[in-house]
């Protein structure tokens, strides 16, 4: 009998098409797939489920500026499961206001299938 895997809800995820395409690992990237709710809340490490306080209130705009600024570049991934490869970098927050400046760790794949498209971008505070 196959092992069902648990159904984590993590919250409402939205699909921009950027402004401006970018270039990454030598692909054009012209939409991002967004845990929005996944980065504002953060996951509960037992539960797995979204945290009911928030820890931060960036907009899909906001993320949209994270995302300029992996333009022309080329990153290494961490992992690579099936048709997708995960990567992990430390990125400074362009954000104006009270994160200004402040590393974040930002988590996205690549799928070989879509490579137009980032997935599952998360951003977790870095300090």
């Amino acid at each position: 009998m196959a092992k069902k895997k648990p159904d984590y809800n993590r919250g409402r995820v939205e699909i921009i098409d950027l402004k401006k395409p970018i270039t990454l690992n030598g692909n054009i990237i012209e939409k991002a797939i967004v845990e929005i709710d996944h980065i504002n809340y953060g996951l509960n490490g037992k539960t797995r489920k979204l945290n009911s306080k928030k820890r931060m209130n960036f907009t899909i705009k906001d993320i949209e500026k994270f995302i300029v600024l992996l333009d022309g570049e080329d990153i290494i991934p961490d992992d690579y499961r099936g048709v997708r490869s995960q990567f992990s970098i430390r990125i400074n927050c362009p954000v104006q206001g009270r994160f200004f400046d402040k590393e974040f760790i930002m988590i996205f794949d690549i799928h070989y299938e879509k490579e137009d498209e980032i997935h599952t971008i998360t951003l977790i505070p870095g300090w």
